[in-house]
């Protein structure tokens, strides 16, 4: 039986191999060239052979193979290095950079003169924030980038698993460039989009095209042209047109900010709040909403649209305010209702109703508006006026009005009479077709032209002037057809030609036309004055001028 050599003998005869290897001839070794003029270094290989009829022209080194390019180190079982400085390697193949990036696979092409590794097989890229698996990597050294193009998985240490289809990673600053199917996973959010770029030791997703982030907490939703996401402090900014939405609420905009920690969403340029829940939509030019909250603003031509049961409610303020509030139902049961606050120059259009005042409140849980503020509401040709306005709505529209301190009514008959209605407080009742009754009380003054038919024609007879403390008023296409004196009246008919100067208005009379909004388009028309014209006999002052024209 031969004698086996001693383990020192087989250490000496690998030693003595790979000294002859470094003795090679010149067409048998690297030629200079790669990094800085080195050139590929065979470190050691259990067995090293030349076989023409297998790889003309290069080397064959088999059994823990390991060569050196530059900051490089590459591991094999096996591999062919060409005097080109090309080395093709098999099984077990792993590329070390620096210490610090790792590159696995099956088999490695490496172009010593470019410095470039293309790996295939089971692919495995590595370094300190993230591990990459894909079946093929083209691996730059010199430009510190890796490409991939048949899809790949990345599991970064901060627990984002992200997929592309492609996807190019700059090895340097660890920065992913992914496109084509791009998706990134987390416990707690999923971005998807076409092209989004990550940098591992941050967690910042820039997304670059239609992208969506999706918090799963909460199931809030952004969807953006284009904006980052940073998943470390949990803020998006998106600079293209963008929407975040939570629970069939949305806020839009030319471009958006959120704060997942505070619940908070802003959002710049054309920008649209949608809530389904109280049919309302709000646009603007800067808009903030907190989902947490509830609570939200819009401002900068701001406009609210508040559907009334097929019919839409438009209004304009400088800024207006959504928030929720809290009630209790004759169970005790805790519900919460929509409120909306609306604060300077307020301008409301409603098919059957408009009106202006300085600050608005609409309560969804008792559906009352209530302005505030130098009121005024126009329905059909009658237009109230008063101190504080409460207008009741009843499916989509005016139901009862109600008028406190200085509660004034006036109703155009013709461009220099008016019929007219003053009392300390008010109360409105409408009908489909506008104001049906109302019961004025506490020191009550009325002034209305009485007409009667006359040959299948209507004649104005007189105009009756009227003081009671309470006086119920019929309504008949928004003029006054009756008029019921409830205590005892001190009331005078004077005939048309005859009314003195100053029976004709009441104080306090200010007709506000131009004000009225004439459509949608009249709330952001915010006229310079009144129609009043000057202080005229009998009239009070900013009353109306007797035979003045109305614009």
């Amino acid at each position: 039986m031969p004698r086996r050599p001693l383990p020192e003998t087989r250490d000496l005869a690998r030693r003595t191999v790979l000294a002859a290897i470094g003795l090679l001839p010149l067409h048998l070794a690297a030629q200079p060239g790669g990094q800085a003029g080195t050139r590929v270094e065979i470190i050691g290989a259990d067995e090293w052979r030349f076989d023409e009829h297998i790889a003309p022209g290069a080397q064959r080194l088999k059994g823990n193979v390991r060569f050196r390019h530059g900051t490089a180190l590459m591991y094999c079982d096996s591999a062919y290095l060409f005097s080109d400085q090309r080395v093709e390697a098999f099984g077990h193949v792993r590329v070390v950079q620096a210490d610090s990036l790792h590159l696995h696979g099956d088999h490695l092409v490496y172009v010593g003169d470019d410095r470039i590794a293309r790996m295939t097989g089971a692919v495995v890229l590595e370094d300190p924030s993230m591990r990459l698996e894909t079946t093929a990597i083209t691996h730059e050294l010199r430009a510190h980038r890796a490409v991939y193009d048949q899809g790949a998985v990345v599991t970064a240490r901060d627990g984002h698993v992200l997929t592309s289809r492609h996807g190019v990673y700059h090895t340097g600053q660890r920065l992913f460039i992914f496109s084509r199917e791009v998706r990134i996973d987390h416990p707690d959010r999923r971005i998807t989009g076409d092209s989004v770029h990550y940098a591992t030791p941050t967690g910042i997703a820039e997304l670059i095209g239609p992208s969506t982030v999706l918090i799963k907490a909460d199931s809030t939703v952004i969807h953006t042209l284009r904006g980052r996401y940073d998943t470390q402090q949990e803020l998006a900014r998106a600079t293209a047109r963008s929407t975040i939405s939570n629970d069939g609420r949305s806020l839009a905009g030319d471009s958006l900010w959120y704060d997942r920690r505070q619940d908070l969403g802003r959002a710049w340029g054309h920008v649209v709040m949608h809530d389904p829940h109280d049919r309302s939509t709000g646009t603007g030019a800067y808009g903030q909403y907190n989902a947490t909250a509830q609570r939200g603003y819009i401002t900068g031509r701001a406009e609210m649209a508040l559907d009334q049961d097929g019919d839409t409610l438009f209004l304009h303020a400088d800024t207006i305010f959504t928030s929720v509030t809290a009630i209790h139902d004759s169970t005790g049961t805790q519900a919460t209702a929509r409120r909306m606050d609306a604060h300077r120059n307020v301008r409301f259009f409603k098919s059957d109703m408009q009106g202006v005042c300085d600050t608005l409140v609409h309560d969804a849980a008792d559906s009352v508006l209530h302005l505030n503020h130098r009121p005024a509401v126009w329905s059909g040709t009658d237009q109230i006026t008063g101190r504080q306005l409460r207008i009741r709505l009843r499916d989509g529209r005016a139901h009862r009005l109600h008028v406190d301190d200085d509660a004034f009514l006036m109703s155009m008959v013709d461009s220099t009479r008016f019929d007219q209605v003053a009392g300390r407080e008010m109360t409105g009742h409408f009908d489909a077709d506008g104001l049906e009754r109302i019961l004025v009380e506490g020191n009550g003054r009325t002034i209305y032209h009485v007409r009667e038919q006359k040959d299948g024609e209507e004649e104005m007879i007189g105009m009756n002037y009227a003081e009671c403390s309470r006086i119920l008023l019929r309504m008949d296409d928004g003029h006054i057809s009756t008029v019921t004196f409830m205590d005892r009246p001190d009331a005078m008919l004077y005939p048309v030609d005859k009314v003195p100067a100053d029976k004709r208005w009441i104080d306090g009379a200010l007709w506000r036309g131009d004000e009225r909004p004439a459509d949608r388009a009249g709330i952001f028309h915010r006229p310079a004055g009144t129609t009043a014209s000057p202080h005229a006999e009998g009239a009070p002052h900013g009353g109306i001028k007797a035979g003045a024209p109305l614009h």
